[in-house]
């Protein structure tokens, strides 16, 4: 009876497992033929992206092996009689049963989440077609449209030879324009079409779309090729040292800002080159890229610097920046001269062709943060040489057609520059010529902190004094304890930008003598009577301190005139005006006979605002001559210039117009006194220092003077003079009637260059350990400089002879050759 019992037991049991076992598996065969194809298609998808078939956890012969082997285990327990405890047998399966139903539960959820997104690609099939369709149609609309166009220009009669090219020309543009055209349509078909070909084969696949659980998944497979997967050859890396390392950052952080995005930066390595060589300019630009480029400079062929008739756009951003009251003012003062200037240099020489470039200009002078107050002092006694040259120099760029950016404090340089916009810079700051001073050049060094090196040859700094390449050099100036706030900023020496000649080693920029004689006012002019008057130059009255015997000594042959602050310090013969506006100096010079100099300010534009207004200047020579190394107002500064007079540049025009004399040789001065009340001058204004001579210097400085790059010769070779002398270079050139150039020193650094102007070296070395080579002694052995920063054309050793680079020059127009025009 027990045995009977135990068997009955047995097969209840097998029936009863059997049952459960049909129930859960009869769902999972109704998917199973479905899941065959999922996972077949899983499989090759993974195959094509990494090369081997994963093993599933999850395959479906696996899990009916597993049922068939419980179905087995159980028949076995059934047919043996030796163990009397069925149920306990059946307990080793329940972890496994209930595993089992879950995975069947599993497979039931994914058979629901397949139903949605089968009808849910079926939508998207039926949309995507459609736009399939839509693009097609534009696209045959728009070759529809090119064609006529292309066969419209084809029928205009061919021009005459040599004489009119229009046609051809807008055919040329045309071709452009569709070129561009078309390239726009293909990438947009080309990311759409990609849209489509994915969907289109998930829609495809409707019996077995790929295992997705998350809709981002899809999205993911229509972003553009991984960086690895990009050909996109990287350029010679020659003279862009940072470029590996920016790719290298932008690769890891480019989705750090959505701006970098805006740029069409989209992970791929060739976005990262583009990005970096032609905004931000880290990198050599990809060859491929080249011809559009060329292309799109044709096509921005409207951009051409034009000469402008007024200066009305530029009010605006002089307005609202208050540290340029003063400039504005003066700019507003002339611009009618500014326009004139403009017409006359337009018509003696074809200004067409000139791209119009970026510039940015930041005076660091009239900053705030500079705390220099100058703009303030403007109105009450400052000097303003230094805003004088400012003026001049944006009226010039604006006059010239460029496209110029102010800046006139820290925040400004933020936002300019980018660094306030989430790491990108803005679309227009990338400037093709950067002017500022030496403040405002740490500025921009404390806003883009090592990012500024991209902007470094492009960068002009406006120096008054001049910088000397000996305190320009770091290692050099502190090797030899050449202390300065304004030095060892280790730019090219022709970077800085003087305010007076005198520096060969430096660019001169000069600035304009304001004499406000338009054409309608040379009759007033003339009919104006001079007064036996002098006017004094010192506007502050520490400046006339001192100097009352001298004084006494003028005003026996003429009353005296000032425009001080103070009067209190004054003699009691002297007419002060206070402090006045431009305009009111230019009319008491006009009423002037003499232009009286107290031997400071030293090197300012006075003397010639006198000399262009018909007005002699007397000139205080300095004895001793005055230098940083024993004057007070020249401490600090980068050199060691000496002036042997109040203003050298006057000095070398000399007599009718200028007289050099002693201040306390009373003879001299009373002689110099008698020649001036016994004369009649014009008035007299070098071109240099007209409207017109600076907007032709600016101009030609701004096409032909390329800093960046070694292969870019200028001044032309046919300028260039070798005069040897065991002097300075400065002073040989200008002995032999000449200039220094220093940008001729690479030329002449080499052996064979020498051997041409009869120095046959019969030994030679490099060194960077002197600042006047190239250079030989008596045995004919030649030095040749090391470090290009060290070229010099203003120091000297008695030991060697310089062999010296010089040039002729333009009267009236030292900075230019007479080949550079």
């Amino acid at each position: 009876m027990k045995k009977t019992t135990d068997t009955l037991w047995k097969t209840m049991c097998l029936l009863l497992g059997i049952g459960l076992i049909w129930c859960l598996s009869l769902p999972y065969f109704m998917l199973s033929n479905a899941d065959q194809d999922i996972f077949s298609v899983a499989t090759i998808n993974r195959l094509g992206r990494d090369g081997n078939v994963g093993e599933g956890t999850g395959r479906p012969e696996e899990k009916m092996k597993r049922i068939i082997k419980i179905v087995n285990d159980l028949l076995n327990i059934a047919e043996s009689s030796d163990n009397p405890q069925g149920p306990s047998a059946l307990k080793d399966y329940k972890e496994e049963l209930q595993s089992v139903q879950i995975h069947m539960e599993a497979e039931k959820v994914k058979g629901q989440l397949k139903d949605e997104m089968i009808k849910e690609m079926h939508l998207n099939k039926i949309q995507l077609q459609r736009h399939v369709a839509h693009m097609e149609e534009l696209l045959k609309l728009q070759l529809e449209k090119e064609e006529k166009k292309i066969q419209q220009l084809k029928s205009v009669p061919p021009p005459p030879p040599l004489k009119d090219c229009k046609a051809e020309m807008q055919l040329f543009q045309f071709q452009i324009e569709s070129e561009k055209e078309k390239g726009k349509l293909k990438d947009e078909m080309i990311k759409d079409l990609r849209a489509v070909k994915l969907q289109l084969q998930l829609a495809h696949m409707e019996k077995a779309p790929p295992l997705m659980e998350k809709k981002e998944e899809m999205v993911e497979k229509v972003q553009p090729l991984k960086p690895e997967e990009t050909n996109c050859p990287l350029p010679p890396m020659d003279n862009h040292p940072e470029c590996m390392g920016k790719l290298k950052w932008l690769s890891k952080m480019w989705k750090s800002q959505p701006c970098y995005a805006g740029y069409g930066v989209n992970g791929s390595v060739c976005s990262f080159v583009i990005y970096l060589s032609e905004v931000e300019k880290w990198c050599p630009v990809l060859p491929c890229r080249v011809p559009l480029s060329k292309k799109a400079e044709v096509k921005a062929g409207s951009d051409y610097a034009v000469v402008r008739e007024n200066l009305t756009d530029l009010y605006p951003s002089l307005e609202k920046r208050s540290q340029f009251r003063w400039i504005e003012q003066r700019i507003r003062s002339m611009e009618r001269v500014w326009v004139e200037a403009g017409r006359s240099l337009s018509a003696k020489y074809d200004l067409k062709e000139r791209k119009a470039k970026q510039i940015l200009v930041h005076p660091g002078v009239v900053t705030a943060e500079s705390k220099a107050k100058i703009a303030e002092a403007a109105f009450n006694g400052g000097p303003l040489g230094e805003l004088v040259q400012w003026s001049d120099l944006i009226s010039t760029l604006h006059i010239l057609g460029h496209h110029v950016y102010l800046t006139a404090s820290l925040p400004d340089l933020l936002h300019y520059f980018g660094v306030d916009t989430g790491g990108c810079p803005p679309f227009h700051s990338n400037p093709n010529l950067i002017y500022t001073d030496i403040i405002g050049l740490r500025q921009i060094k404390s806003v883009l902190k090592g990012s500024w090196l991209k902007y470094r040859c492009i960068i002009r700094v406006l120096d008054t004094f001049g910088t000397e390449p000996d305190f320009n050099h770091i290692s050099w100036a502190n090797k030899h304890k050449l202390a300065s706030p304004f030095g060892r900023l280790n730019m090219i020496p022709l970077q800085f930008y003087t305010m007076f000649p005198h520096t060969p080693d430096n660019t001169f920029l000069g600035f304009v003598v304001q004499n406000q004689l338009m054409s309608e006012q040379s009759e007033l002019f003339k009919s104006n009577k001079r007064q036996n008057q002098a006017l004094v130059y010192g506007k502050r009255a520490e400046f006339w301190e001192g100097k009352t015997a001298y004084l006494d000594v003028i005003h026996k042959y003429l009353e005296i005139h000032g425009t001080v602050n103070n009067r209190k310090a004054l003699p009691n013969y002297v007419k002060n005006h206070g402090i006045v506006k431009g305009t009111d100096v230019q009319a008491l010079l006009r009423q002037s006979k003499v232009f009286v100099g107290l031997s400071f300010p030293y090197e300012g534009p006075a003397p010639l605002e006198a000399l262009a207004n018909g007005c002699a200047f007397l000139n205080p020579k300095l004895n001793p001559p005055q230098s940083s190394l024993n004057t007070k107002f020249f401490k600090g500064k980068p050199n060691i210039r000496e002036i042997i007079s109040q203003h050298p540049y006057a000095e070398a025009i000399g007599e009718p117009y200028v007289w050099t004399v002693d201040m306390n040789n009373s003879i001299e001065v009373e002689r110099a006194l008698n020649a001036i009340l016994n004369q009649t001058i014009e008035p007299y204004l070098p071109y240099e220092f007209s409207c017109e001579g600076m907007l032709q210097r600016v101009n030609v400085l701004i096409e032909k003077q390329d800093l960046c790059s070694s292969a870019v010769s200028w001044p032309p070779l046919s300028a260039l003079q070798v005069v040897k002398a065991q002097m300075s270079c400065k002073t040989a050139c200008q002995k032999a009637g000449l200039i220094c150039e220093p940008a001729f020193f690479p030329h002449l650094n080499n052996a064979n260059s020498l051997a041409k102007n009869s120095v046959d070296c019969q030994t030679s070395e490099f060194s960077a350990s002197g600042l006047v080579f190239p250079a030989y002694n008596s045995t004919q052995h030649c030095w040749f400089q090391s470090d290009p920063l060290l070229f010099s054309c203003v120091r000297s050793d008695e030991s060697l002879t310089r062999v010296c680079p010089c040039r002729d020059f333009i009267k009236d127009q030292i900075a230019l050759c007479k080949d550079c025009i």
